[in-house]
Formats: structure tokens, C-alpha cells, sequence
């Protein structure tokens, strides 16, 4: 089942998005997951948690969240076709099967299109991918090298858009869209005819091939970019490439594996990846965010309880190891991790055994352990703040992901990928000349989160079908716009967010007060006092940056 929101504007949609995290900000602050810069909206108005499969509501706002003709101030269950009202918009609930997709965005699994004879239509490429078939959906599929298409062919003599394949009165057709290469069925050149189904097309160098499918389940779709079981790291770059070989690796190996690097640089996306390319791709991936937790309630989520083992354990509860066991567990933000629960990961790591809060007997498990940090954990052990031996048992393979004004290259294929995947259905919005060289002058200190924002915030704000210079903004990201944000969706004290946003911009700006305190909104002096009062050590931060 996918899980999204149609933001609709005068009864017309104009943006989707998939609801692809288990927690996710709405509001006004440019810091929330979904922005919606409208005064009427809160800064924080709600958040959005999927909670096994089912969507709920948790209202933020003082005056609560219009659901329909309901005001919610709790937190309430949403069905399919629940509409949230968002100051002039509505963002109405949408859950579809996981076969069945909204509209033609990039790499999407579309709803089957049938022949005259009611069979369907796939296409295969056997000499890349022998074993995966895309089904030809009601509007068709677009290949080409651009990340949005819906088949992307890494091949040198293919253009970004070379051509669209669709059924039309129970034959397959294929059509070119103004590649440079041009479009060979069998070994004549064409612009726009039919295939014949079992002879090979021929795009560049790449041949793919039309097959009648008897929808038996037989061809594996290819998986929606608002797929979150479904992750892919989008860019062509050098340091990419060495990511993606490196996961290829370390994917192959079944041991603990520790992602480290800025927020916003895809530790999320590598960390299902390498669950999926490993030898547990079958089983269950479980993702806990440890930042996100209270104190109190990290140990049941990780390890479980018994039933009345705390005031408000009413019933027995499976934790995240136990759900995931001879599966992955994904620790994100182990940094987080209160220091007297680190002795109890520990054990499980070294003995594979959880004992439930409140129980008397342990629990064998086996789980790989994915953990993820923004933090420099050497850092945090010389403060005391995290076990070394913790640390050793988490850093047996590692990945650090690149930030992503080290790879310029891959910031216009990402772009054209969130633009692909906000695009509202049967619509493919596209971004102009004007507005690739704006994203070009950004330096993206957030990362492929910020890109991701800004193109949303972008989709919603567009004053035409495409999306122009005029309609990106670069909203600033303040001190208090951060602490207003993670103080909804963290367990942290306001104490800890603010240390830590001050600490992250004096790290990136190299100890230049006066460039962090332009960075986070404030005065010099103000970054003054606040590296004073939260006894920063600068020249220890800058040791270990």
C-alpha cells in the first residue's frame, strides 16, 4: 500500500506527495517536511505518522487541524479520501495499492493498459535486466537517460527523452520524442510505429523488447519513486559512482554497517539500499529514527516490554528487534541513543539476545544493524557521550555520503527527479533553462533534503505548467526556524537543538563566527554567547569535523 497527499488548490490538483518517512512535519516553517507557506498555517501544524500501514494525524496547531468539518486538537486515524484542511489548500489522503499509481512521474509502476484482446503489454531490456519487465500503464512509458523517465537507460547514445511506448486500440506503439539517435524496430528506422511484440527496438545501443503479459504476476514492475520500500540514489558523478560501488560491497557482506555524513545527503536511501542488495532482501527492514524518541520510550520501541511492565503497558509489545528479526534494523541517528541503553544494543549486537522491559527471559534474534549519524562519534566517545566499544561493534563496514556540493553534476538529475515525483496526476511538470541555472548558484547546505524542499515548495507556488527561475525561492534557515521544527518531530531538549545547529554551522563554515551566525539568522555576538553559554570547545569541534 502507498500512503500520499494531493495538495489541491480551487479543485485542482497541484502537487503529490508521497508520504515517504514514518514521521513528517506540516506547516508554514520552511524547516517542515511539507511547507506550506500560507500565513494561515501554523508553523508547525501537524505531523503525519504511518503507523503498520495505517496513517495518523497528531495535531501541533493551538487551534487545531481541520479535518473535513471535524477540528482535531489529539491525534486521529485517516482514511482514504480524508481531507486536511491547509489554509487555502487541502491536502487530501490517498492510499493505493502498491500496483496502482497516480499519474506518469518518474520510474512509476502504472496500472496495467490492455489490448483489444484484453492482454497486457510489457516491456523487457533481457541483455541489462534479464529478469524485470515494466508493464506499458494507461499512459504509456517515456525511456530515455533523464532520471524521470520511467525506464532510465545508462547508455551514451541515448538522449534525456528518446522516445514513448503505448498501447492504443490493442496494439503496442512506440513513438520518437526528438532523440538524436533515432528509434530502430528490427533494422529499420522510424518515427512513430508500431511493435510487434518479441522483436527487438533498438534505443542507442540498448534493445529492448514488447512481450504480451497475461498480468499472472509473472513481470516485476519497475518501483515508483514514492515507493518507500523502494530506495535509488539518482546522480551520475564520480563520487556517486564510488558510492554505489561501495554499497554494491558492503550490501554483499552481513555485518553491522555505520553511515555517516551531513543531514540531508541520503543516509536514509543508502541504508535501504544495502538492505536490498543483501542476502536479508526478502525479510523485513524495520526503521527506527532514535532521535525522534523520548528517553522513556526508546527502550520498548528497540527491545519491547511485557505488559505492565511501566504505567500505560497495557499489552505486550514487539520491539524493533524482534520485528526484524533475519531482517535489517536501520538505527538512524544512533548519536541520539541515551548512553545507559547503549550497553543493552551492545549485547544484542555481540549475543543476538533482547530481553523485554519487564521480562525475566531473553529473546534470540538474528538482525543485520544499519546505524546512521551526522554526528563524529570519535567526538562523542571523547566526551563520554557514546560508548567506545559501541562504536567499534557499529564501525565494522562503513559509508560516508558525499554532501552534495561535492557533486554539482548530480544536483540537475535530482532535481528533475523530486519535480518528476511532486508532479500532480497525469501531469509531468519540467523545469526551465532559467530555473536549472538558479539551482546552479545555490550551494545547497542542506543538501539533497533542501533541493528536495525547495522543488516542492516550487510545484506548489508555480505560477505556469512548468517551473520557472521566478518560482524558486531559497527560503533562510534560522536558528529559530530549526528549533521550532525539530522540537516537534525530536526528543531532544531545546537545549540540544540549538547546541547542536550552532555546533553543525561553525563545523561547515571552518569556525567563522561571523559566516554561522549569517548561516543561522543571528549576530555575531549572538554566536558569541551561545558558544559561551553551551560551553562549545571550537577548537576541539574544528579537530573533529
Amino acid at each position: 500500500m502507498r500512503i500520499g497527499l494531493e495538495l489541491v488548490n480551487h479543485d485542482r490538483v497541484i502537487l503529490w506527495r508521497p508520504i515517504d518517512r514514518p514521521l513528517m512535519s506540516v506547516g508554514s516553517n520552511p524547516e517542515c517536511d511539507l511547507c506550506i507557506p500560507d500565513p494561515a498555517v501554523a508553523p508547525v501544524q501537524s505531523l503525519l505518522r504511518i503507523d503498520d500501514g495505517v496513517l495518523r494525524l497528531i495535531n501541533r496547531a493551538p487551534d487545531g487541524t481541520h479535518i473535513g468539518d471535524e477540528c482535531v486538537s489529539g491525534e486521529v486515524r485517516l482514511a482514504d479520501g480524508d481531507q486536511i484542511r491547509l489554509g487555502a489548500m487541502v491536502a487530501r489522503v490517498c492510499y493505493r495499492p502498491a500496483d496502482v499509481t497516480r499519474h506518469s512521474g518518474p520510474t512509476q509502476t502504472l496500472a496495467a493498459a490492455t489490448g483489444a484482446d484484453g492482454q497486457r503489454y510489457a516491456v523487457s531490456i533481457p541483455e541489462k535486466f534479464p529478469s524485470r519487465r515494466w508493464e506499458i500503464g494507461p499512459l504509456g512509458l517515456r525511456v530515455g537517460a533523464d532520471p524521470t523517465n520511467h525506464i532510465v537507460l545508462d547508455d551514451p547514445f541515448v538522449s534525456s527523452f528518446h522516445a514513448q511506448i503505448h498501447v492504443h486500440d490493442g496494439r503496442c506503439l512506440v513513438r520518437d520524442m526528438g532523440s538524436r539517435n533515432g528509434i530502430f524496430v528490427g533494422d529499420q528506422k522510424i518515427i512513430e510505429g508500431e511493435i510487434p511484440p518479441g522483436v527487438p527496438v533498438r534505443f542507442g545501443r540498448t534493445r529492448l523488447v514488447v512481450h504480451r503479459d497475461t498480468g499472472n504476476g509473472a513481470s516485476a514492475s519497475e518501483p515508483g519513486a514514492d515507493d518507500v520500500t523502494t530506495a535509488r540514489l539518482v546522480g551520475s558523478s564520480a563520487a556517486l559512482e564510488k558510492i554505489r560501488l561501495l554499497i554494491d560491497r558492503v550490501a554483499a557482506a552481513d555485518a553491522p554497517v555505520l553511515l555517516t555524513g551531513e543531514t540531508g545527503t541520503g543516509k536514509d536511501v543508502a541504508a535501504r539500499l544495502i538492505a536490498q542488495l543483501g542476502a536479508r532482501a526478502d525479510q523485513e527492514f524495520v526503521a527506527i529514527n532514535c532521535g525522534a524518541l523520548s528517553p522513556l520510550l526508546v527502550e520498548s520501541e528497540l527491545f519491547g516490554h511485557e505488559r505492565g511492565a511501566f504505567t500505560g503497558a497495557v499489552a505486550k509489545k514487539i520491539g524493533a528487534f524482534e520485528a526484524a528479526d533475519h531482517g535489517t534494523l536501520f538505527l538512524d541517528e544512533i548519536g541520539e541513543l541515551p548512553l545507559e541503553l547503549q550497553p543493552k544494543l551492545l549485547r544484542v549486537l555481540e549475543a543476538g539476545e533482547v530481553r523485554r522491559v519487564g521480562a525475566s527471559d531473553v529473546v534470540h534474534v538474528d538482525v543485520r544493524v544499519i546505524a546512521a549519524t551526522n554526528r563524529h562519534l570519535e567526538r562523542e566517545v571523547e566526551a563520554g557521550r557514546f560508548r567506545q566499544d559501541l562504536l567499534h561493534r557499529l564501525h565494522v563496514l562503513a559509508v560516508e555520503m558525499p554532501p552534495l556540493r561535492e557533486r554539482p553534476e548530480d544536483m540537475i538529475e535530482l532535481a528533475r527527479f523530486f519535480v518528476g515525483a511532486f508532479s500532480p496526476p497525469e501531469e509531468l511538470l519540467t523545469l526551465t533553462p532559467a530555473a536549472l541555472d538558479k539551482l546552479r548558484s545555490h550551494h545547497w547546505p542542506g543538501n539533497a533534503r533542501e533541493l528536495k524542499n525547495v522543488l516542492q515548495r516550487a510545484c506548489l507556488l508555480r505560477q505556469k505548467e512548468n517551473i520557472d527561475a521566478g518560482d524558486i525561492s531559497f527560503v533562510a534557515s534560522t536558528l529559530a526556524s530549526r528549533v521550532q521544527a525539530q522540537s516537534a518531530v525530536s526528543a531532544k531538549t531545546l537545549y540540544e537543538i540549538e547546541r547542536e545547529a550552532i555546533c553543525t554551522e561553525l563545523a561547515r563554515h571552518k569556525g567563522n563566527k561571523k559566516e554561522a551566525a549569517a548561516s543561522l539568522g543571528v549576530s555575531r555576538s549572538t554566536i558569541h554567547r551561545k558558544i559561551e553559554e553551551f560551553a562549545i570547545d571550537l577548537e576541539a569541534l574544528l579537530r573533529g569535523a
